[in-house]
Formats: C-alpha cells, structure tokens, sequence
C-alpha cells in the first residue's frame, strides 16, 4: 500500500499486508485495512505507519475470519466487518460482525 502525489512518485509505503483487499478511513486520517492475506485487520496512521493490529485471527478471541469489507462508524465509533464465517463446516458463508471502539482502540 502506497501514497502516491499526483506525478506517480511514492511518498509513503506499507508493505507488510499479504492481500489487502478493503480498506475504510477516518476525518483524522486513519486508515483501518482488511488484509485478507494474514486474516486480519491493520490500524495505519495518516501516513500509513502501524498503529496497531485491531484483530488477528490467529490471536484473538473475536470471531473475525478472512475480512473482506469494512465500514467504520465515526460518529459510534463501531467497526462493522464482512467475513467468512469462523466455524468448521466446508461451507462458506458470509458473516458481518460488529467491533466496539473498545476494541479499535485496545
């Protein structure tokens, strides 16, 4: 992931994301990244250095697997996240689930 200004030039870069597949920003910058790759979701800053990891699958008690879609809510500070649903069947399905600004900011 990269910004680029308006010749093409890179300005600033964050590469440790495996296949960032969504991404959802807020009015201070900050970048929330659903890396499909490394089934997690990143907390960047504005100029897009790791602030935090909000959910790693592999570590976490939430039930948050292969993010595919955010949606964050400013104004409820809630993260809505689109996933496969975490159970061991051999059916995908779709599952939305919903993260409190507790977990965002912890």
């Amino acid at each position: 992931m990269s910004e680029v200004d308006v010749t093409g030039q890179v300005l600033v870069s964050f590469t440790d994301v495996k296949h960032p597949c969504h991404l959802s920003s807020d009015s201070a910058g900050h970048v929330l990244v659903a890396d499909l790759g490394h089934n997690r979701i990143v907390l960047l800053s504005s100029h897009l250095q790791l602030q935090r990891v909000v959910v790693d699958v592999e570590d976490s008690e939430l039930e948050v697997c292969e993010p595919r879609r955010l949606c964050h809510n400013e104004r409820t500070s809630q993260l809505y996240v689109l996933h496969d649903s975490c159970d061991d069947s051999s059916q995908s399905s779709d599952t939305v689930s919903v993260l409190s600004a507790h977990t965002l900011t912890n």
